[in-house]
């Protein structure tokens, strides 16, 4: 009896825990999956008024895109590589600027070589960062202000601090350059048109043009102009207005504005500039002279 009891007890044993070992094979498996995927963030409601605001800042980029584009095809001379969004750049080719060979910035994409040109919309600056103040540090043009502003810039290796080098030796070459000019007694200018030449203000490009002029034409000097909108303080102007003289003949007084546009014509392509003849509003008749942008430096 004594056997057969301690066989019972000890099957008793092994019944509690093999019914405890059940129960909890059972409690586990009953529990719900914990899932370790993260919650998608719910989207942030707008209100209507920063709903309005996040509209109105992006037309004001598309608008100053719209305008980098129309003045990058009339006032960059053709053939230059131009970095931009997919964006900005099918804009520019829209706007007639066809001959450049455009590079279209995204993630991955290397900026352009020394002399292209930069549209720096926020997109390429989100990308860049940084980089791009470094190595496209002469701006030309901008458009609009903040964060939706657009910059057109050019590259510049070494950085600010070589670009700062470059362009104060630049600005020397121009001083000289334009009080050379001033020296001449064919050539008129006051006020600010002067201080504009002695302070080294003005495009090389228009001081070798207008000696020329000067070398056969009395040069009355208008105006100067078309540094681009917002362009950085070291960009020279671009453009000249000088006032058409006019000769006796057989037949009275006549202008000799073909014969300045067919001596300025008949430069090599790196001076030659854009003509167009203009009235001004008091009866004054002007040639302007322009060159197109980039300056160098």
């Amino acid at each position: 009896m004594r056997y057969s009891a301690r066989i019972a007890a000890v099957l008793a044993v092994v019944v509690a825990i093999a019914g405890g070992a059940v129960a909890v094979a059972l409690t586990v498996h009953k529990q719900p999956a914990v899932s370790h995927r993260p919650h998608a963030a719910a989207p942030l409601k707008l209100t209507p008024a920063q709903a309005a605001a996040q509209t109105a800042a992006a037309t004001a980029a598309q608008a100053n895109s719209a305008a980098a584009a129309r003045w990058i095809a009339a006032q960059v001379r053709q053939g230059l590589v131009i970095g931009c969004d997919p964006a900005t750049c099918a804009a520019i080719l829209a706007a007639g600027y066809t001959t450049g060979g455009q590079v279209v910035l995204k993630p991955g994409v290397r900026l352009p070589r020394r002399g292209s040109v930069i549209v720096a919309t926020a997109a390429v600056r989100a990308e860049y960062g940084p980089r791009l103040d470094s190595l496209a540090p002469a701006v030309i043009a901008s458009f609009g202000t903040g964060a939706e502003a657009v910059q057109v810039a050019v590259v510049v290796p070494g950085g600010q601090q070589a670009y700062r080098k470059a362009a104060s030796k630049a600005l020397t070459a121009r001083r000289h350059a334009g009080r050379k000019l001033l020296a001449d007694r064919r050539v008129l200018a006051r006020g600010a048109i002067r201080t504009d030449l002695f302070s080294g203000r003005v495009d090389p490009r228009l001081i070798t043009v207008l000696r020329k002029l000067a070398a056969r034409y009395p040069v009355h000097l208008v105006h100067f102009g078309d540094t681009g909108p917002r362009a950085g303080k070291t960009i020279p102007f671009r453009m000249a207005e000088v006032a058409v003289p006019s000769v006796r003949g057989r037949h009275g007084r006549r202008s000799d504005l073909r014969g300045m546009e067919k001596l300025l014509r008949s430069q090599p392509a790196g001076n030659r500039a854009l003509l167009l003849p203009k009235r001004l509003a008091h009866g004054i008749r002007v040639l302007q002279i322009t060159f197109l942008a980039p300056s160098p430096v």
